[in-house]
Formats: C-alpha cells, structure tokens, sequence
C-alpha cells in the first residue's frame, strides 16, 4: 500500500479568495461581500506563504494594514517581528471570530464560497489512482466540514484532528509507524509543514508549485507532481 497524504488549501483548491475576504471582514470590517481590491489581495497572495496556522494571518493583516510599500525583506521582518511578539488575546479573538465566519458563510452563502474557490487540475488526477492501492489521505488546518462539503470522499484529518499537534509532521510519522506502508508521498504547498517531514523514514515530500509558495522557491508543477507519486 503508498500512502498519500494531501494538504488542501494550494493543493486541491484555490481558496485564498476566501481566506482574504474572510480575514479582511474580522480585521478590518469590510463588508464579506465586497469587491476584492487588486493590489491590496496581491500583496495577500505574495506573502500567504507565511501562514501556515489561520491564527497567523492576523499578524499578516496587521503588516498589510500598518505598512504599505515595504520591500520583500521588509515585509517578511516586520511580520516575524509580530509572530515573535505576539498579542495572544487579539490572535485568539481573530481566529475565533474567522471560523465563526467562515463556519456561516459557507452555511448560509455555499455558492458565493463556491464562486471563491476553484479547483486544481491536480485532484481530478489524483481521483484517478486505485482506491487498492494508495491510502489517500487530506491533511490540512481547515476545518474538515469545509472539505467535507467540497466532495472529497478521502480520508480527511482536519483543523479539529490537529489541535494536539505543532506540526503535521508529528502526525504524518505516527500514521507511517502504525500503518506500515510500502512508502508514502507528502503534498504541500507551505515548505513550513515539509521541512519538519525530512528525516522520515519512506516518506517523500513534494512542494507544490502550483500553490502559495515562497518568492524565491521553485516546487513542482501538477504534472511533475503526479507522475512522481506514480513512478516511485
């Protein structure tokens, strides 16, 4: 048995759009239905790379609110400065009121959140492979109601699943260790969640280029990324 584990969001779906709207809504009070600002969501999507749990994307709002015209360095060190300087009970707000958020948009606007995500190619590819022999998995901070309602009939461990965890990497190992498989493939789109994941045994992990990755990283393409999974 290959055991596929499969991050979500940047791997399966675009759905940035819907993390900007909803971060905007709780930090600044625009309107959930407004018009995405071009230069201001192109800033959102250069520097997501940074987030890697939804608490962080207060500390990304901040910079984005507080700093316009900072060079690359400049954002990445003014954002590290708040992640090493953090306000616990403005982060714990934030993401409580983002879930809560996200949790009735999607309940009571599922065709606008619809008209926020799009679907990679990538999936459509991976549907394809035998049920018999890969172990397909989707291993993602969302909440899994959220993945839930896109479809995805793998088996999903989400935000709830991963609270006792600092990084996926300590769940990915305890699987492999229980499960025991032939080996496995890691998808992600975020180096954050590979990095930790080197040192594990029959594990192979994959950056997907397609997805929000570093400014100066290169990962691989869909393509590139499916053909590896099949022939190793």
């Amino acid at each position: 048995m290959i055991t596929l584990f499969l991050d979500f969001d940047g791997v399966l779906f675009d759905t940035l759009k819907e993390a900007y709207v909803l971060c905007r809504h709780v930090c600044w009070g625009t309107d959930i239905f407004a018009s995405i600002e071009p230069e201001i969501y192109a800033k959102f999507f250069r520097y997501k790379f940074l987030v890697f749990n939804s608490w962080q994307y207060f500390y990304l709002m901040k910079v984005l609110k507080e700093y316009e015209n900072l060079s690359d360095k400049e954002f990445i060190n003014k954002y590290n400065y708040y992640i090493n300087h953090r306000i616990k009970n403005e982060e714990d707000l934030f993401e409580k009121t983002y879930m809560e958020k996200r949790k009735w948009l999607i309940e009571n606007y599922p065709e606008y959140v619809d008209k926020l995500e799009e679907k990679f190619p990538f999936l459509d590819m991976i549907n394809t492979l035998d049920r018999n022999k890969y172990d397909i998995l989707v291993v993602s901070r969302k909440n899994s109601f959220a993945i839930k309602r896109k479809g995805i009939d793998y088996k999903i461990i989400g935000k709830e699943e991963l609270l006792n965890v600092v990084n996926k990497s300590e769940f990915l190992e305890t699987y492999i260790k229980e499960n025991k498989p032939e080996k496995a493939f890691f998808v992600d789109d975020n180096s954050h969640n590979l990095l930790p994941c080197k040192d594990i045994k029959n594990l192979t992990c994959i950056l997907a280029g397609w997805g929000n990755i570093g400014i100066n990283e290169k990962g691989l393409s869909q393509e590139e990324a499916f053909k590896l999974i099949l022939t190793n």
